[in-house]
């Protein structure tokens, strides 16, 4: 054979060789698709397994089963289990009795997924004493879903029922009783001794019970008696006064019952008066000038001059408060305090405005001004009020107390 027709036909084997490999390869490799797919649904699509919390127990105590179960959970594949053959108001686990049952939380763990039912269980029976008593096996249905495509758009196609048998699992069942014995019987391990111990405590009990609950009666009748002496005895007058917190919180109070009977009534002489015994007295409190106080009985009229608040909650008493405040002492106070606080030099130019519009009404000869006026004086004069009590709070006169006290340590050190 010559050489030129031997490399001819080395050149025909090598093209048919490649050609064969070319076109064979996707054959190749869809049957190697499909044998891994094949692969992993044969290979253990699902294994369930029992577990009891111990390996003997006595005729009717209580011990826990766990079944847990382990499926395949993949983008292409998925094993639905029937999970209601194993819901605790249904499984079935004859000789022992299913007392309840809990499902917990499915747990991920690609590519199986894993879920667990605990168990609540007893037997009865005095036939199973010293024996070994299986927890039956029982059968588990289920189905192998193939996905085509994309997770998320591809075609689900649901494979047929299959069966799981779950193996059975052997458990020691304790006797009780000896073996002559004819009857279950369940006799006390208690002596006279502990019947004793325990009438002694009851009796020590008992007795400490009685002294604290005679303890406390005497504890209440003595209260009663103290809140009854405290509302019946005369006390003076000034021990009760109102502070000026409370008076203010009155006073605000009254400002906004006032714009109410404006709003229904319109401005009268009447709602002037009232006005003006406001700022009277708020504006002696501004000033650091005592207000008259007299607490009366209900039946005591109130008399022009005077606003009435109540004190006290059980049986609230009420008190006449009243000022004489005039513009002029508002206006000396403003003109020779030139170093006080401006929040109070602020209450004091709202107190004077409002005082000076309504005592001109009030007193003036016409007597008449338009409702624009009074409302706007009203209006500063509440925010005055305002500004007042805000500042006769407890946090701020605690400030006011610190700055007088660091100004006076700063001025002992000079």
């Amino acid at each position: 054979m010559s050489t030129g027709h031997w490399r001819s036909r080395v050149s025909v084997v090598v093209i048919m060789l490649t050609c064969g490999a070319w076109f064979g390869l996707p054959v190749a490799a869809q049957d190697t698709a499909q044998t891994a797919g094949l692969d992993e649904v044969e290979v253990d699509p699902i294994t369930c397994w029992w577990k009891t919390d111990r390996s003997a127990v006595h005729v009717g105590e209580q011990f826990t089963l766990l079944l847990t179960c382990s499926v395949i959970d993949t983008a292409r594949i998925t094993v639905e289990a029937d999970v209601s053959e194993f819901d605790p108001s249904a499984i079935a686990l004859v000789p022992f009795e299913v007392l309840g049952g809990t499902r917990f939380e499915d747990i991920q763990a690609p590519p199986r997924r894993y879920f667990q039912y605990a168990y609540t269980m007893r037997l009865v029976g005095d036939e199973f004493f010293g024996q070994d008593v299986d927890i039956p096996s029982m059968e588990v249905t289920y189905n192998v879903n193939l996905t085509s495509g994309d997770q998320t758009n591809g075609d689900q196609t649901e494979g047929v029922e299959r069966r799981y048998e779950l193996p059975s699992l052997p458990i020691r069942l304790l006797s009780l009783v000896p073996a002559t014995a004819t009857d279950i019987r369940d006799p006390s391990s208690e002596t006279f001794g502990d019947i004793e111990t325990r009438r002694f405590r009851a009796t020590a009990a008992l007795v400490a019970s009685g002294i604290f609950f005679v303890a406390a009666v005497l504890l209440l009748g003595l209260a009663a008696v103290r809140i009854m002496v405290r509302y019946r005895t005369r006390v003076p007058a000034v021990a009760r006064l109102l502070s000026s917190g409370k008076v203010l919180r009155g006073c605000l109070s009254a400002v906004d019952r006032l714009r109410s009977d404006v709003a229904r009534e319109g401005w009268t002489p009447e709602l002037g008066q009232r006005v003006l015994v406001l700022l009277r007295i708020c504006g002696a409190i501004a000033l650091g000038r005592p207000i008259a106080q007299t607490v009366v009985d209900d039946d005591v009229p109130e008399r022009e001059g005077q606003l009435v608040l109540r004190k006290g909650r059980l049986r609230p008493k009420r008190t006449m408060v009243s000022a004489p405040t005039t513009v002029a002492a508002v206006a000396a106070e403003l003109a020779t305090g030139g170093g006080q606080d401006p929040r109070a030099t602020a209450v004091l130019e709202g107190i004077r405005d409002s005082l000076n519009v309504f005592s001109a009404a009030r007193y003036g000869r016409s007597g008449q001004l338009q409702r624009d006026g009074f409302d706007a004086a009203l209006d500063r004069g509440a925010s005055a009020i305002r500004g007042l009590y805000v500042m006769k709070l407890w946090p701020m006169r605690a400030v006011e107390a610190l700055k007088s006290w660091r100004l006076g340590v700063t001025v002992w050190s000079r």
